[in-house]
């Protein structure tokens, strides 16, 4: 019974610590931008490496078309290391902000991961998050995309 036991609380012990990237941020934030071109999961990138996100805001599996109808602002991509949910919060262990007050009209943002990254214990364990916020709609909500995890090697 002991034993048992044992397995079934570390069994829940690491469905507690996986990250859902598709889960809000934060507040009235949406994974609603649609990438089908970025980084596939679990891929290893260089830093210098050049990396194209092509996307748009189509509905998904993981939200409506309730939201298309307001323009979008300017975007924003950041490199997060081995970010954590703690209740209504996202904590990490190193933030790299990449590029932010993009204007895209055509879906294409072309981003360079920094040549110098922040000294991090998992490098394993970046996820890139691209985002906007809808300023002209009802509670000024943010959109968003994550990809990864992914390895980042010098």
């Amino acid at each position: 019974m002991k034993i048992s036991s044992a397995i079934v609380v570390s069994a829940l012990a690491a469905t507690a610590t996986a990250f859902d990237k598709w889960q809000p941020w934060g507040k009235r934030d949406y994974p609603c931008l649609n990438v089908w071109q970025g980084i596939p999961d679990n891929a290893t990138l260089t830093e210098g490496q050049t990396v194209h996100l092509r996307f748009n805001r189509k509905p998904t599996t993981h939200c409506s078309d309730a939201l298309t109808k307001y323009p979008a602002g300017n975007y924003g991509v950041w490199l997060y290391n081995n970010p954590v949910r703690n209740l209504d919060t996202i904590n990490y262990a190193a933030s790299v902000k990449i590029a932010q007050g993009v204007k895209v009209t055509n879906g294409l943002i072309e981003v360079k991961i920094p040549a110098s990254l922040p000294k991090v214990e998992d490098g394993t364990v970046w996820y890139l998050r691209l985002d906007t916020s809808l300023d002209t709609a009802p509670q000024m909500p943010t959109l968003f995309n994550a990809a990864g995890p992914f390895s980042i090697t010098a």
